[in-house]
């Protein structure tokens, strides 16, 4: 998510002077364009949603209550332009050779299972949720405000600021801010439902805000999580717009499942702003085994029935996950365009030949105040046991033909916000 959209969602959520009346908005991101990738498998060239931006239509209402204190709500749902749907899987349909690493089966069933993963994808938004990006209802006090339903996370939110592509394009950090196996090995949940929020702005450019998220099967990362808590630190002013956040999940079962924890932000100085993030991740418990029973059912058929549960098993601990990645940037303004550039790094201390380094680049021209062209490039050189592919912000690369075979990706797109 844009960081600027992302600041203007949270703006009516801060101890500041209420609005002396009523308001409604209604807002929106519609942005497509081409890609061409390099995935292992000659050039693929996909029309899609979201490239620099993940494509959306908000309503944001805040009611003056008087004394300082405010009501206020904000519905934001996702929708993909070249379908019309509330959801999106992976760019790719290579095989996730990572989830079925030493699995007991042949290997011509290996594959199968392996291709049925990378096919399916883990599906953003696999419910058609209407509001899936954001559902939450608040109360502004003088000493803070208090926040309920689908939110972003502490976490993310620093993330989000330390990212030079925004949290989006084929250069996005988040696109190698996961385990080996994309989506289903993510390194931070974006968002939690149900979650119970305190935010807290001051004057002077200090905030920080506290997310907890009771037992529910919806929470977390891959909606597979039991419950979430997470907090941040934050610091926006006198050009720097930079923070600290953690977030923790346990899995279905109680267990601990992911934790992250994230620092950095940007820094602006003239026509130039600079970046630099650092994130650990862990997750022991992470669960998706089991959600991925269906799959592992349907792909090995009636025969391989037996061998089901260990195959979920042994997935579920190739889900596992304890990495950490960083990333540095720089936009230069030049008249209605900036120069983007970045490079981010993975290392995955949990599997051997599994680290990936990313380097990106992109130029984004402004046509008017609401419309924008954009070009990125972006290549990731994975090791030999890594399959990291490259999206955008709406959707995943999904995967590599093989371990070891580096992604490039080129998109031409165009944004309108309203």
């Amino acid at each position: 998510m844009n960081r600027k959209l992302l600041a203007a969602a949270l703006c009516s959520c801060t101890a500041i002077p209420a609005f002396a009346q009523t308001s409604l908005s209604i807002y929106g991101i519609v942005d497509a364009g081409v890609q061409a990738s390099r995935f292992g498998n000659g050039t693929q060239y996909n029309l899609a949603s979201g490239m620099a931006d993940g494509s959306r239509l908000g309503f944001k209402g805040t009611e003056d209550l008087g004394g300082g204190f405010k009501a206020m709500f904000t519905l934001e749902s996702r929708f993909e332009v070249d379908t019309g749907e509330l959801r999106n899987g992976y760019l790719g349909k290579n095989p996730d050779f990572g989830l079925v690493r030493g699995v007991p089966l042949p290997a011509a069933s290996s594959l199968a299972l392996a291709t049925a993963l990378g096919q399916n994808g883990a599906v953003v938004n696999a419910s058609g949720a209407l509001f899936d990006r954001t559902a939450m209802v608040g109360l502004v006090t003088p000493g803070g405000a208090i926040l309920l339903g689908r939110q972003y996370t502490p976490a993310y939110e620093v993330g989000a600021m330390a990212d030079t592509f925004e949290t989006g394009s084929v250069g996005g950090w988040g696109s190698i801010t996961t385990g080996t196996s994309a989506l289903y090995t993510p390194g931070v949940a974006i968002r939690s439902s149900n979650a119970l929020q305190y935010r807290l702005q001051l004057p002077n450019g200090l905030g920080a805000s506290l997310m907890y998220s009771p037992e529910d099967r919806g929470s977390g990362s891959l909606g597979v999580g039991n419950r979430f808590v997470g907090g941040n630190l934050l610091y926006q002013a006198q050009g720097f717009n930079v923070g600290i956040g953690y977030n923790r999940e346990d899995d279905p079962f109680g267990a601990r499942s992911l934790r992250t924890a994230v620092a950095g932000g940007s820094y602006t100085m003239g026509n130039m702003k600079f970046f630099v993030g650092y994130m650990t991740m862990k997750n022991d418990n992470p669960g998706i085994g089991f959600a991925l029973t269906p799959t592992v059912t349907a792909a090995l058929g009636a025969a391989g029935a037996p061998l089901v549960p260990t195959v979920v098993a042994t997935i579920n601990s190739n889900a596992r996950l304890d990495a950490k990645s960083y990333s540095v940037g720089m936009h230069y303004t030049i008249g209605a365009g900036r120069l983007m550039g970045a490079f981010a790094q993975t290392k995955n201390d949990l599997f051997a030949d599994a680290d990936v380094k990313l380097f990106s680049l992109g130029y984004d021209y402004n046509l008017s105040k609401r419309t924008d062209m954009y070009v990125f490039f972006a290549y990731a050189n994975n090791d030999p046991n890594a399959q990291y592919a490259l999206g955008g912000a709406g959707y995943s690369g999904g995967f590599t033909t093989a371990g070891g075979q580096d992604a490039r990706a080129v998109q031409l797109g165009i944004r309108h916000k309203f």
